[in-house]
């Protein structure tokens, strides 16, 4: 396969598309000579699918079996050595969560020039967090609960944030700027990277290398801004513009699956442990207490959460069902 890291996972991701489409059932007669048609074109495009199918066959069979130790290589890499069973692993478990994260690809084509397209879509469920390769190498972080498009055209990338949180890492292409529609207002970049999320009518952007502009798209009011690293700004449902500087690693740890408190609002804390679980934090007549919190917590552990407010005076748990930890405030 090609050694170029961005066409290596966008082949991967390609190859799980199909894998995961043939393993539905749900693949037309169309489909499939698409499918067909992806594989006869190159070596790389074949190689990408075998690993995705070995992938499967591990994650699915007993994890002892010395057989399954390393994947026989082709006969014209048999001088290469094998490779460490962690790594299919570990491909296993990205096909699962790829197998997880919604993910539809329609083939278009450029008017008039018979050059396809792609439209992909992608959306992630309560707990989930997944990284993304798109088809211009730009890498995608999308956060639990997340509906997001993307678009590549000859003279831009266009991406729409239907509701969640991503964070881009973008390709650089001065010819072609990437854009993120979230809400009605529009990010701009280039070759960045940020984060963007789209909550109860409140877009906020954080920028945590290069530079982007934010402004109201084509039917705004005209408002823009030009963002630096450190930076956040928050457009909230009543039009307001705000920009603050922020804590980046702070405010972006969630791409690594941890949430940091430092002094946050409890209630800010619960709606953030929230999103990551089904079981739903929940105070006694929905009354959160007016309390600041501090920590670092693995996102989806509550009860680790809900400990540590134990421990430290803040709230006792009352009840525990299988959508719910009803807590109460200590007095």
């Amino acid at each position: 396969m090609t050694g170029d890291p961005s066409i290596r996972d966008t082949l991967r991701a390609e190859a799980a598309h199909w894998f995961n489409l043939r393993l539905s059932g749900d693949m037309t007669v169309d489909d499939d000579l698409r499918f067909r048609e992806w594989l006869a074109r190159s070596d790389a495009h074949r190689e990408a699918y075998g690993q995705i199918d070995w992938a499967w066959i591990i994650a699915g069979t007993a994890a002892g079996d010395p057989a399954l130790a390393a994947r026989p290589e082709p006969e014209e890499q048999a001088t290469a050595p094998a490779a460490p069973r962690a790594r299919w692993l570990a491909l296993a478990a990205s096909l699962l969560l790829m197998a997880a994260v919604g993910w539809t690809v329609a083939p278009k084509f450029w008017p008039g020039t018979g050059v396809e397209r792609q439209e992909q879509a992608f959306q992630t469920r309560t707990g989930q967090r997944t990284n993304l390769t798109l088809a211009d190498g730009s890498n995608v972080v999308l956060d639990s609960e997340t509906t997001m498009r993307f678009r590549d055209t000859p003279s831009e990338r266009l991406v729409e944030l239907v509701g969640g949180r991503a964070f881009f890492r973008v390709a650089r292409d001065p010819s072609r700027p990437f854009i993120v529609s979230a809400g009605g207002k529009r990010v701009r970049a280039v070759g960045t990277a940020f984060e963007v999320s789209l909550e109860k009518g409140n877009i906020a952007v954080i920028l945590t290398e290069g530079k982007v502009r934010v402004d109201e798209g084509a039917t705004g009011s005209g408002n823009s801004t030009d963002m630096v690293p450190g930076r956040q700004l928050v457009i909230g449902a009543d039009r307001n513009w705000t920009l603050t500087r922020v804590d980046v690693h702070k405010e972006t740890s969630w791409t690594e699956g941890r949430l940091i408190f430092m002094h946050d609002p409890l209630s800010r804390a619960i709606d953030d442990m929230n999103r990551y679980s089904t079981r739903k934090l929940v105070f006694e007549g929905q009354r959160v207490p007016d309390r600041e919190i501090v920590g670092v917590f693995q996102a989806g552990d509550v009860d680790g959460f809900v400990k540590a407010l134990e421990l430290n005076g803040i709230a006792r748990r009352v009840s525990t069902t299988g959508d719910e930890i009803l807590l109460s405030a200590e007095p």
